[in-house]
């Protein structure tokens, strides 16, 4: 009997295992959803499939933009068209059109994804939605020009921020009252809230300042210089730092979140107006609106933030004005082997290899 066939079937065998396990993966480690405030449409970006982009068509001057924490839907907020548009991410197919009220600029998901907030500038209400039928199930009014809305980790609070009044307004969720009022700085544009909830940032985009808000009793600790017209934030997963877009510089500045002080800064696109981080935090997107009225594609950075600095550039629409990752939703991650499966694997292909040398060397002195 010729061993060397057997053995040469036995190594492909092994072989075609090893690169089946070692190259298959996720299809990609998340997803960015992006609105196009002018172009009227959103952009979802798989970064680990070459940045491949679908574009999706929804509403007049989408300034926000949402998932659920399940993946499955992207909300976004059309002021030009007091709606807001439901996408299935699956089939990137736009599946419901939602009316609130005059000019929504933000939209937020609440935790347990039961309801969707929008902030309506222009009306100086919050809608409140059910998710499951799309309906608007309350209407709150806030203070003068809600321009950005999100709900606290523990699904117990949503903050309104007023651009107009400078203040946040403090809704219950449970039933909807506004339950405190929270001067800030003047034209405060974005609220974020720490991963745990402890606190709240509120960018001030006219004094350059970040007012740091102790959720516990909704109080304001104090205002902190971060940069030229800081128009967003976000706090970083493990909650060490918090990083804040500064439209009036091009750049992201990064914050010790126990006293704001600053840490580093890296340079972005023109006019950066949102952010997102990853998951796990290893990456930290920055929607760049440019030109306001140009009509030229924006830009997404890709920072790497144990370096802080931009590993890539993507082009979407024009003006992007919102940017949120969300969860893997189409594939499953196949089983990538561990450093002991590898050594076996490749054990197993030696001991074939000089298995078959062995018997074709004694058939040959036969």
């Amino acid at each position: 009997m010729n061993i060397t066939p057997v053995a040469g079937r036995v190594r492909r065998v092994l072989l075609g295992a090893v690169v089946a396990m070692g190259l298959a993966g996720p299809a990609f480690a998340q997803t960015l959803y992006v609105a196009n405030a002018g172009s009227n449409t959103v952009s979802i970006i798989r970064p680990n499939e070459g940045n491949s982009i679908h574009t999706v068509a929804v509403g007049a001057n989408p300034q926000g933009i949402a998932i659920s924490p399940n993946g499955a839907r992207a909300y976004a907020a059309n002021a030009g068209s007091g709606t807001v548009s439901v996408i299935d991410t699956a089939s990137h197919a736009l599946v419901h059109t939602i009316s609130v009220e005059t000019t929504p600029y933000s939209v937020a998901v609440s935790p347990n994804g039961a309801r969707a907030y929008s902030a309506n500038f222009g009306s100086d209400t919050v809608s409140v939605i059910d998710t499951a039928s799309n309906a608007v199930v309350a209407t709150v009014m806030v203070e003068d020009g809600p321009i950005s809305v999100a709900v606290s980790p523990d699904n117990a609070f949503v903050y309104a921020v007023n651009f107009n009044s400078s203040t946040v307004s403090v809704i219950r969720t449970s039933d909807h009252e506004v339950v405190r009022t929270v001067p800030v700085g003047p034209s405060a544009y974005n609220v974020a809230f720490s991963s745990d909830g402890s606190f709240a940032y509120v960018a001030n985009a006219m004094d350059g300042k970040l007012t740091k808000i102790r959720t516990s009793d909704h109080s304001a600790m104090g205002d902190y210089p971060v940069g030229m017209s800081p128009h967003a934030s976000a706090v970083h997963p493990n909650g060490n730092s918090v990083h804040v877009v500064q439209y009036g510089s091009a750049s992201v500045g990064s914050y010790d979140t126990t006293n704001l002080a600053p840490i580093a800064t890296a340079n972005v696109g023109t006019n950066p107006h949102s952010l997102a981080f990853s998951s796990d935090g290893s990456r930290l997107y920055v929607a760049n609106y440019g030109a306001p009225g140009g009509g030229i594609p924006g830009t997404v950075s890709v920072i790497n933030t144990a370096t802080n600095t931009v590993v890539d550039t993507i082009t979407v629409g024009v003006n992007p004005s919102s940017i949120a990752v969300g969860p893997t939703t189409t594939s499953t991650p196949a089983a990538v082997p561990t450093l002991t499966e590898w050594a076996m694997i490749l054990l197993a292909m030696a001991l074939a290899g000089f298995a078959a040398l062995t018997l074709q060397r004694r058939r040959q002195t036969a």
